[in-house]
């Protein structure tokens, strides 16, 4: 069988995989080894599996493999962050491990690329290639957690692409890492600019994963611009699947909000935001602009600015501003883009 006629492991949760080791006339407990040795052992090599028989090692290797992903260049920052460029066949995806004081925490992507195409967002204006599998995905996590010398604990998908443009490749890893992998699903969140169709789906899958929005402004035109999703997915049904999902779920929800100077960041901005987010149990995260190169030329908001925007906010919801990681080697909020040509 051509290798790309054969399925990857990764991505299939623990029911699956036995049901793949039962075809070959194995015992259930079978599965449950190898998904051992996938998750958390972290192999990428079948032979690598000492309690599994050499001969359903060479069938398995016969129309499956583990990792069609591989990590061809790492940066360092200063920080401790590392950003990962990662290879899957043709394409290729950027993903972090961010060092935080007291735990690790893994940016992750869902896309090549993005199309939600946020014109202050590296990401977006490298354009859109094709969704990651739940394989892919998972990968990322995986792939970062066998470089590092300690565990990984957080996972963010905030990295490249719109989670729920990707929704179900995307609920899918998310399952896995919390179940098979063993991340809380407490510690996960999912980063997206608001499409209307996965919010209503969200609130019907009762997993208790944190939730962010990208806002960046609650001016409905003003963010036509800013998010341009917005024109087809408007604030206003934003907010109000916003709502319903505190309703639904009991958790409250992360607004995030990029600091863009003399843009969205005067007193009258904070002011309309107050007023929209009136009622919903929230946190407010304010995020410093990190520098891409854009025809746009956005610059942040001054930190003496950002910190009054704060006070005024902080009056109504519990509000906090991000201290970036990795932005001297492009691998903060907004800097992720495509590489092409390796």
């Amino acid at each position: 069988m051509k290798e790309k006629e054969k399925e990857s492991l990764i991505g299939k949760d623990t029911n699956e995989i036995i049901e793949i080791v039962k075809s070959f006339n194995e015992k259930d407990y079978r599965g449950k080894q190898i998904s051992k040795w996938i998750y958390q052992k972290f192999t990428d090599n079948f032979e690598n599996m000492s309690d599994i028989s050499k001969d359903l090692r060479n069938e398995l290797s016969k129309k499956y493999y583990l990792y069609n992903g591989q990590i061809i260049k790492t940066s360092n920052s200063d920080d401790g962050t590392i950003k990962y460029l990662i290879k899957f066949n043709n394409d290729t995806i950027e993903a972090v491990n961010i060092f935080q004081k007291y735990h690790l925490t893994a940016c992750i992507s869902t896309q090549v690329g993005c199309n939600v195409k946020c014109p202050f967002c590296a990401t977006g204006l490298s354009g859109f290639r094709k969704n990651l599998s739940a394989s892919e995905i998972v990968q990322q996590f995986l792939l970062m957690q066998r470089e590092s010398k300690e565990r990984i604990s957080n996972i963010v998908y905030m990295g490249m692409g719109e989670p729920l443009l990707n929704y179900d490749n995307t609920i899918k890893s998310v399952k896995i890492l919390n179940k098979e992998v063993g991340i809380g699903i407490r510690n996960i969140t999912i980063s997206t600019s608001g499409i209307l169709k996965g919010m209503e789906k969200i609130i019907k899958e009762n997993l208790q994963f944190n939730l962010a929005i990208s806002l960046h402004t609650a001016d409905e035109e003003q963010r036509n611009k800013l998010v341009p999703i917005n024109k087809n997915n408007p604030l206003k049904d934003l907010l109000f699947l916003c709502k319903k999902y505190v309703q639904e779920t009991n958790r409250r929800i992360t607004f995030e909000y990029v600091m863009l100077n003399n843009i969205n960041d005067s007193i009258d901005h904070a002011k309309l935001l107050i007023e929209k987010l009136k009622g919903i149990h929230c946190h407010i995260n304010l995020i410093p602009h990190n520098k891409i190169y854009s025809s746009e030329n956005y610059e942040s908001t001054p930190m003496n600015k950002i910190k009054l925007f704060k006070d005024i906010l902080s009056e109504y919801f519990p509000t906090t501003i991000r201290v970036s990681r990795g932005r001297e080697k492009d691998s903060a909020c907004g800097q992720l883009r495509i590489i092409q040509g390796v």
